[in-house]
């Protein structure tokens, strides 16, 4: 790994997390001098995270932690809807049962770490991406890990908020019994309809002020769990 690969992967880190905010100035000099680097390859990380959107360079040159607004959030959701769903509707009949094995063995760490709100995201993000790996898709996976990144930082803070991983009814259990089935059609909906309710959870109870302009962009629909209760 280069100075400028270290440097991309110690601010995106930070950043996805949590840990640098929104509008938090990012400053090479101090950067470089933490990693011990200079500060040159400390701007080409930050030139590179600028065009994957997680870092804004104003006028002034000044870097600074990309600020989202609510329709941004909401914007970035729906996006994660639609590659999401996809993936899903790919990956739901190519399903066997090796991967659902291993899938419900994340489950089982991700309920170990349901007070662990950094490592539950890490075993979320594990589970989704071993799921749409097998629609054999690698640049919809890509685009979806980006996506997801973006959205993570306030997923985060929902979750450290109101120290609840999982959305009622959402949970990931019930999702991948419906994924298991091998419909396309019913694990793009599923999906689509877990991904909206963790959405709605972020932005109505996080941000529910300043968001409630939004909603009818985002409407929350009937959970997973509701919809199989009803069969």
């Amino acid at each position: 790994m280069n100075a400028q690969q270290s440097a991309y992967g110690y601010l995106k880190e930070r950043i996805t997390s949590g840990e640098f905010p929104a509008n938090a100035p990012l400053r090479p000099e101090q950067i470089g001098k933490a990693l011990g680097i200079s500060r040159m390859p400390v701007r080409e990380a930050i030139l590179q995270l600028e065009a994957e959107g997680f870092v804004t360079i104003g006028s002034n040159r000044r870097a600074i932690v990309t600020s989202r607004t609510p329709a941004d959030i909401v914007e970035l959701f729906e996006i994660r809807i639609a590659l999401e769903g996809l993936a899903a509707e790919r990956a739901a009949p190519r399903l066997n049962a090796t991967h659902v094995s291993g899938l419900g063995q994340i489950l089982k760490e991700m309920a170990r770490a349901s007070e662990d709100p950094r490592r539950w995201i890490g075993l979320h993000d594990q589970f989704h991406d071993e799921l749409y790996e097998v629609a054999g898709m690698p640049r919809l996976l890509g685009e979806i890990r980006r996506l997801r990144h973006s959205t993570q930082p306030y997923i985060l803070m929902y979750i450290s908020l109101f120290t609840v991983p999982e959305m009622p009814g959402s949970e990931h259990g019930a999702l991948l019994d419906v994924i298991r089935q091998g419909s396309p059609d019913a694990a793009r909906t599923a999906m689509a309809d877990h991904i909206r309710d963790a959405a709605c959870g972020v932005v109505y109870h996080l941000l529910r002020g300043e968001a409630a302009g939004a909603e009818p962009r985002l409407q929350r629909r009937t959970s997973v769990r509701a919809r199989e209760r009803s069969r």
